[in-house]
């Protein structure tokens, strides 16, 4: 992705006195999708000519027709639909956050004890995979494992054993490693041509939700209110 907003002088072409450029690129750096206002909009649709009144516009590739600006969040919803219909038609599916929690035992048996009873209603942006310490955590996650993980992203491997010509790990210490992330929702294994395994990750980020003090006991074992 690609943005380029300046301030300008206001103009005929551009009333709200913004130039802008929203882009998103392809991984060989072609641009597939560009949303600006470098040109005026030809009346009636066709190509863009010499501006006679004032508008601000989006056009380009990925843009079903130009338009007029109306406002910035206008602009980026228009914006990110054009970019989740070209990922969608490309088979992309955009990485997701996925949230990490530590919480002693006890405690995490509390909370589950309140989910079951009705007195506490998870939220939506609540850890989805609990640890009880950080240690546990580093053991699952260590700069290896994470490293495995960024390969998997960046290369898309289409079996295990091209991840392990590209990773250069034994294929006994991979398929371990492997599978010990698969149970915890890291890593997917899934079917692929020829009947090969391919490992897929599916988050681009992990957060690390650590309530502290009174908040982390109230956070984990507190009725939700009314």
């Amino acid at each position: 992705m690609k943005f380029v907003v300046k301030r300008v002088k206001p103009s005929d072409e551009r009333p709200h006195g913004l130039s802008y450029s929203l882009t998103l690129h392809g991984p060989e750096g072609e641009r597939l999708i560009g949303f600006d206002n470098a040109h005026p909009v030809a009346s009636g649709g066709g190509r863009p000519r010499r501006a006679t009144t004032k508008h601000d516009h989006k056009h380009g590739q990925g843009a079903p027709t130009p338009q007029e600006y109306h406002d910035a969040a206008t602009l980026l919803r228009d914006f990110w639909q054009a970019v989740d219909a070209v990922l969608k038609q490309k088979g992309v599916t955009p990485l997701k956050t996925l949230r990490i929690g530590i919480a002693s035992y006890e405690d995490m048996k509390a909370r589950t004890m309140a989910i079951a009873r009705g007195e506490l209603k998870p939220a939506a942006d609540e850890p989805k995979l609990w640890f009880t310490s950080f240690e546990s955590l580093a053991r699952l996650l260590s700069d290896k494992s994470r490293a495995l993980l960024d390969l998997i992203i960046a290369r898309e491997p289409r079996s295990i054993a091209e991840l392990e010509a590209l990773s250069g790990r034994a294929k006994s210490n991979l398929s371990r490693t492997l599978k010990n992330m698969e149970r915890f929702g890291l890593v997917e294994l899934l079917k692929g041509e020829g009947g090969a395994v391919r490992p897929h990750v599916s988050y681009g980020e992990i957060q690390l939700d650590l309530p502290m003090g009174q908040h982390r006991h109230q956070s984990l074992a507190s009725p939700a209110p009314d």
